[in-house]
């Protein structure tokens, strides 16, 4: 199963990805609280950029996580403080001007 398949319809239809988790903000903070309520931990998270032709690359600014907590609350914080620092660095200075950035968020195997 993929992780997509973790979350409701309508958070996962807005996932850049038809198998990975791949969210704007907004919804990846809605994804991590429905993980956290259904039991599961997230494994790691990284930044994603879309360009405005709709094609996409990783972040090179925004890396994502090394390693999380293994606790799952605790992983929950930690991802959530660190989107939202990413989020307002970007805010300030896009890496690509005109992009947006997206975060995949990877679910600990059950």
């Amino acid at each position: 199963m993929s992780d997509i398949a973790l979350l409701p319809e309508d958070i996962a239809q807005r996932s850049l990805s038809t198998r990975e988790i791949v969210l704007a903000l907004a919804d990846a903070e809605r994804a991590i609280e429905h993980l956290g309520k259904t039991g599961r931990r997230l494994e790691a998270w990284e930044g994603w950029v879309k360009f405005a032709d709709g094609s996409r690359t990783h972040s090179l600014r925004h890396p994502g996580s090394f390693v999380l907590p293994t606790d799952g609350p605790r992983a929950a914080a930690v991802t959530l403080d660190n989107i939202r620092k990413a989020q307002s660095v970007w805010d300030r200075a896009p890496e690509y001007p005109g992009a947006q950035l997206y975060f995949c968020l990877t679910v600990a195997p059950a």
